[in-house]
């Protein structure tokens, strides 16, 4: 009998040993990873938070373990059952490096890249969800501010040219499409050449930067869009604005640069104009164009000259349609 017994239980404590040192090795695999590594059981409540979860996060396992996942998501809800919906689609049942945003501690919102797989009993039913995501917050900021330096004038913080052709396309397909209106500012300031030839570019610099700020102050953050075309051309985009309310706008704008601007001897002419129902955006551009040099013609003094702007659109007057 205790032959018997010793040869019986030295397996079983050999199993025991094996399975507690694999166990600790894994812990000590996860513990040592950034990554953050989170499990959920198949309601989507979270059973596991690895040390890599709580440093990026700053958000302790023992605060998350049995909320739902989604509580950490930017998105919420919807956020999961998109990933739910890409792994029950996935032929292998993996997503991999889905990017999106985690709520982290004191309000913070990070970037983050996330590999993810359903977790199966021996049997192959699913039991719950493993997530593993890396921190890519750098790297996206990194790109979002090489991209805003593509379509941003240096001297002014405006939008460039070669963006403002993209946005009005932009724009425009979008009025056509809600069948929304969509107004356009031109601006030119006037005496700001002989003002930059007698008093040099640093303050030629000095009223451009000016004009810029009393622009920006008088249209709306996140829905209009200005852009410095070139020179002393301004144009501003007016989405969801007819002519009337576009005027409107112009005239806070010329006032406010007016009494930033007039002891300098530079003022601000200016057209408005709203798409046409075809679409056509150099129709669009004609037309503000127009309305601009009848403004300026009325002025003494003031010397008449094409626009940048209006030359690019007459080179290629049918390029620019919608």
């Amino acid at each position: 009998m205790p032959v018997t017994s010793a040869r019986t239980q030295g397996p079983l404590i050999a199993l025991s040993t094996d399975f507690i040192r694999a166990k600790e090795y894994f812990e000590a695999i996860v513990a040592s990873s950034g990554d953050l590594i989170c499990t959920t059981d198949i309601r989507g409540r979270i059973i596991y938070f690895s040390p890599g979860a709580e440093q990026m996060l700053g958000l302790s396992a023992a605060e998350m373990v049995g909320r739902p996942c989604h509580d950490f998501y930017a998105g919420g809800r919807a956020e999961a059952e998109t990933i739910m919906r890409l792994l029950r689609e996935s032929p292998d049942g993996r997503v991999r490096n889905h990017e999106l945003r985690v709520k982290a501690s004191g309000g913070r919102v990070l970037h983050a890249s996330m590999s993810a797989s359903f977790l199966k009993d021996g049997r192959g039913r699913v039991i719950g969800t493993l997530g593993v995501a890396k921190d890519i917050t750098d790297r996206v900021e990194l790109e979002l501010r090489l991209r805003e330096m593509t379509r941003t004038d240096d001297l002014t913080g405006l939008y460039n040219q070669r963006y403002f052709h993209d946005r009005l396309r932009e724009e425009a397909g979008r009025a056509q499409r809600q069948k929304r209106a969509l107004s356009m500012l031109l601006f030119d300031l006037d005496g700001f050449k002989q003002v930059n030839d007698r008093l040099g570019h640093l303050e030629g610099d000095r009223i451009l930067r000016a004009f810029s700020r009393s622009l920006c102050d008088n249209i709306r953050r996140e829905v209009d869009a200005a852009f410095r075309y070139g020179g002393d051309e301004f144009i501003v985009l007016l989405p969801e604005t007819p002519t009337r309310g576009a005027a409107r706008v112009a005239r806070r704008v010329a006032e406010a640069a007016s009494a930033a601007l007039s002891k300098d001897g530079v003022s601000a002419s200016w057209g408005a104009a709203e798409l046409p129902r075809s679409g056509d955006v150099s129709a669009l551009v004609r037309k503000a164009d127009a309305a601009m040099f009848a403004m300026k013609s009325e002025r003494k003094g003031v010397r008449l000259r094409g626009t940048d702007l209006a030359r690019a659109f007459s080179e290629t007057p049918r390029g620019r349609r919608v």
